[in-house]
């Protein structure tokens, strides 16, 4: 099994008219919501897209004149989606075996989901796959094509999902970490928070307990990153008003994260690693430096620093001022004289750390 025998059928087809704009060519970031499926899917390394289409046809040919895709026409797309599902499939390359069905209302699926629900279809062996976030079932389903007749010959009541529920049995629920997949665009109130999600520049909280979860992270680590997130954001509110260049999304998820390879030996490179493959490339900048980090006074407060202060007052789920922290670690290491010089270096860090939020706001630090 392999990609070249999978299709997406995005369906582009209705009036939008919950909207009030045509969702297929609505703007997400630097194209439209069409086109921003086209290339998550061709960066899948999906070969076969075909675009179903019907009210304002004329205006998504020309947008994609220039793209590799097959454009079908459902004659009658005023009959609603199920109807460009069956006009899409009754054309469908017969050689493929399965079929992504993705409307063109969730824009903003990833390639990370994407790749979970193929790696499941080709090594379960089950007929459908739906994507889940957080226990909630999303999009796009992965279907196989021996479902192809079945579908092509309902009756259209209760729609793809009425066909599907017949075969529970041959169904699969894959765990997914992005929240994309439940987030549609039916309204103008959806599409703002589709936009404001896109530019996030991080994974959402839900986002970040959904990567945990898949990485089975134990219960306890988990509140200790929650305490840690809470701590880097008090930090944050503490100095955010003079205007230092850290982001907030990005330090709240990296905190949130930074010890998701805790049981790990050197977790600090292990876990920025799970980061970086997953595509958080700035997170994982973030959480790389949390256990030791190289302080310079000249240089200007940085999120890297929040974090590490901030893990370094808390112990577990409790905050205990660093003082504490670090008296605890001398005593759990006496006689190791090099573990006592790496906890001297990161105390020493903590202080340089601490002795620059206090220029910048000249006053005493307040988590001591």
């Amino acid at each position: 099994m392999t990609k070249s025998n999978i299709a997406v059928l995005i369906i582009a087809a209705g009036y939008s008219s919950r909207m009030h704009d045509f969702k297929p060519l609505l703007p997400l970031g630097q194209t439209s919501a069409l086109k921003r499926l086209i290339q998550t899917y061709k960066a899948h390394g999906i070969t076969h897209i075909y675009v179903v289409v019907g009210h304002r046809q004329d205006e998504i040919r020309e947008a994609l004149k220039d793209d590799d895709v097959s454009i079908v026409y459902n004659e009658d797309y005023d009959k609603g989606m199920f109807s460009s599902i069956q006009k899409g499939l009754s054309v469908i390359d017969e050689t493929l075996s399965a079929f992504y069905m993705q409307p063109v209302d969730i824009p903003l699926i990833k390639v990370g989901s994407l790749e979970r629900l193929y790696e499941a279809y080709a090594c379960e062996g089950k007929g459908v796959i739906y994507p889940t976030f957080l226990g909630r079932k999303g999009h796009p389903p992965l279907i196989d094509m021996k479902y192809k007749e079945l579908i092509l010959a309902s009756s259209g009541e209760g729609g793809l999902k009425r066909v599907l529920e017949a075969f529970k049995d041959d169904a699969l629920h894959v765990n997914v970490c992005e929240q994309s997949v439940l987030m549609d665009m039916d309204t103008p109130e959806d599409y703002k928070a589709l936009k404001a999600y896109d530019s996030f520049g991080a994974p959402t909280k839900e986002e970040c307990l959904a990567i945990m979860h898949q990485d089975e992270v134990p219960e306890h680590i988990i509140k200790h990153c929650k305490a840690v997130e809470s701590m880097a954001m008090s930090l944050y509110d503490y100095i955010a008003s003079f205007n230092l260049c850290i982001n907030k999304n990005s330090l709240s998820a990296a905190a949130l994260l930074h010890d998701i390879a805790r049981q790990e030996r050197n977790h600090a490179f292990v876990g920025a690693q799970k980061l970086r493959e997953m595509g958080y490339e700035n997170i994982a900048h973030i959480i790389e430096t949390h256990m030791d980090i190289e302080v310079d006074a000249k240089d200007p407060l940085n999120a890297n620093e929040l974090l590490f202060l901030a893990d370094k007052l808390v112990s577990e789920d409790e905050v205990c001022g660093y003082e504490k922290r670090f008296e605890k670690a001398f005593n759990k290491c006496e006689g190791n004289l090099e573990a006592q010089r790496n906890i001297t270096k990161r105390l020493n860090a903590v202080k340089a750390i601490i002795a620059k939020i206090n220029n910048i706001t000249c006053k005493d630090f307040p988590y001591g």
